[in-house]
């Protein structure tokens, strides 16, 4: 089963070493200082909230016209984000297809594989590194607050995926109206970005009792069930 083979993703320690300027990153371009400083302050506000001298500041550069000279404004700025954020997503996108085609190829393809494979890679992006974690929190303020370049550059990044995705399951419920079953599809990924840029809030729960925090050291367990839970409303009437 899909999330057998993807489940060693785990999430990395809390803690986190005190962070230089990108900019005094050894090997790391102006360029790729700017993109990565970008990323992680998008992720942190509202697009609209972030300076461009804040970006080159924070980013190590005293030269306040980098970013007209690398990106020629704001916008081209953002677009590069979102070329760094989508290429960081590729091979992640790339092993699910592949274990996809494997496991249709030997007949044993489920649609709870099919779902897992919508948003494991996902989750391992988030789970991966700080980087992975900046990268899904600025695609969930892409698709909030980014306005239709925002939304656009999202369907770049997601749309080639989703359409490997969408036609398989749409052949395994050939009874389920397409558009509603794209919707869903949508829906999951959405929930599922959103989502992560919120998981610190399963570390507590109103419940009490011996359940104060979900899922303590159960990682897998959370991620099955989570699956469990899309699968549901993707496949559902």
């Amino acid at each position: 089963m899909l999330m057998a083979v993807k489940k060693s993703a785990t999430p990395k320690p809390a803690t986190r070493a005190v962070r230089r300027p990108r900019g005094a990153e050894s090997g790391v371009s102006t360029r790729d200082a700017l993109v990565r400083e970008a990323m992680k302050l998008f992720a942190e506000r509202a697009i609209g909230a972030v300076s461009l001298r804040e970006i080159v500041q924070k980013a190590g550069q005293g030269n306040q016209s980098a970013i007209h000279y690398h990106f020629n404004d704001k916008q081209g700025l953002v677009i590069a984000v979102a070329e760094f954020v989508r290429a960081k997503f590729e091979p992640y996108f790339a092993a699910v297809i592949d274990e996809i085609s494997q496991l249709e190829r030997s007949g044993t393809l489920t649609d709870e594989d099919l779902v897992a494979g919508l948003v494991m890679p996902l989750i391992q992006v988030f789970h991966a590194d700080d980087t992975g974690r900046d990268a899904i929190r600025f695609v969930a303020r892409l698709a909030s607050d980014g306005g239709d370049l925002g939304q656009s550059l999202v369907l770049k990044q997601c749309a080639p995926f989703l359409n490997q995705i969408e036609p398989r399951l749409a052949t395994r419920h050939p009874g389920k109206q397409r558009e509603k079953l794209q919707f869903q599809l949508l829906l999951g990924m959405s929930s599922t970005i959103f989502g992560l840029t919120a998981i610190g809030g399963l570390r507590h729960s109103p419940f009490g009792g011996d359940h104060s925090t979900l899922y303590a050291g159960r990682f897998d367990d959370l991620i099955r069930d989570y699956v469990h839970f899309v699968s549901r409303g993707l496949l559902g009437d």
